[in-house]
């Protein structure tokens, strides 16, 4: 029995010193021997002289042993929005009646609504394409009517039109470049007192600032038109003719037009134009049942926000035949809107 203790107690004493003799193994993790007095010397987990940690060498120990650990990210908080861009002043498409060679910029809304003391009502709905087009539908009071040649004019309304402009915006291809546009204008076919008639203007304007007060415009325009009645025939009487305007001379289709705009105060700008519309006479000879008529327009606008501008004036219908009491007093009032381009932009 003792015998036996005694080989027990040798081979406890032989492993213990076996265990002694041999080296400290290394940290998996780090490499480190573990327990070293360097590891004991930086309980937060980075080696003597390498460091804090967190460091490349030594990795985050997490929340559990005191470290710290990234934050998760909400998948539903809001999405930080950049300032809008600046908006720079809409140029008008339009002075009072005459177009300029300006277009609205990519995705603005127009809209203007005019009411005159000549019982007329008018709209005119655009939007900018793309910065170098504008698409729109409106509604004209211009288009005029008589019965004979002594009889006063009337105007036709509504006459609905649809318009489409494309362009170069003002020094967009050299410094001091005009802004040039190229505007094509058709009515629908109009039934109004027995008489279907049509118009088509194709014009071509610059428009240039003077400086930061004044602008000018000029173009030209080339116009078309017709006239024919909807009466039945009697029986062996051929059925009525249409009357065009391109049927005759090509002088009475083309037409100087222009306008003027002074701004005296920031928001307040002073304007003046010159334009054509057509006149139906339908006991006319064939020669003059369709004629251009000047038309004169002066007027201000005032800008009541960045969204709104009211405008009022005086258009006098026929300068030809210069008559006061024709005279009509306008009022029109314009929004533009950038909503539909902040739509836009926010899908880029």
């Amino acid at each position: 029995m003792k015998q036996a203790n005694g080989v027990i107690l040798a081979t406890v004493l032989t492993t213990a010193a076996i265990a002694r003799a041999q080296p400290v193994p290394d940290d998996p993790a780090t490499g480190d021997p573990a327990g070293s007095a360097a590891g004991s010397a930086n309980p937060a987990g980075g080696t003597a002289g390498s460091g804090t940690a967190g460091s490349p060498a030594t990795p985050d120990p997490g929340p559990l042993l005191g470290g710290q650990t990234d934050v998760p990210a909400d998948p539903y908080a809001p999405r930080p929005r950049t300032p809008a861009a600046e908006r720079k002043p809409i140029d008008f498409p339009e002075v009072l009646t005459t177009p300029t060679g300006w277009l609205l910029p990519a995705a603005v809304l127009y809209s203007k609504t005019a009411l005159d003391t000549g019982g007329g009502v008018t709209s005119d709905n655009r939007v900018g394409l793309g910065d170098v087009a504008e698409f729109g539908v409106a509604t004209t009071d211009q288009v005029r009517e008589r019965q004979t040649p002594d009889a006063k004019a009337e105007r036709i309304q509504p006459y609905v039109t649809a318009s489409f402009r494309l362009g170069v915006a003002e020094d967009r291809l050299f410094t001091g470049q005009p802004g040039v546009t190229l505007g094509f204008r058709k009515s629908f076919e109009r039934n109004h007192d027995g008489q279907r008639t049509r118009i088509a203007e194709l014009t071509l304007v610059a428009s240039k600032h003077l400086g930061s007060r004044a602008a000018v415009h000029l173009g030209g325009a080339l116009w078309d038109a017709s006239l024919q009645s909807t009466a039945t025939p009697l029986p062996g009487e051929p059925a009525p003719q249409e009357i065009t305007l391109h049927g005759h001379d090509y002088q009475n289709q083309i037409r100087v037009f222009g306008g003027f705009e002074a701004r005296p105060l920031p928001k307040s700008a002073i304007l003046i134009d010159l334009g054509w519309s057509p006149e139906f006479c339908y006991g006319c000879a064939d020669a003059d049942k369709i004629r251009l008529r000047p038309e004169l327009s002066w007027g201000v606008r005032y800008e009541v926000a960045s969204f709104m501008h009211l405008e009022s004036g005086v258009r006098v219908p026929d300068i030809g035949n210069f008559n006061l009491l024709d005279a009509q007093i306008f009022g029109q009032i314009t929004f533009t809107s950038f909503a539909l381009r902040g739509a836009v932009e926010s899908l880029k």
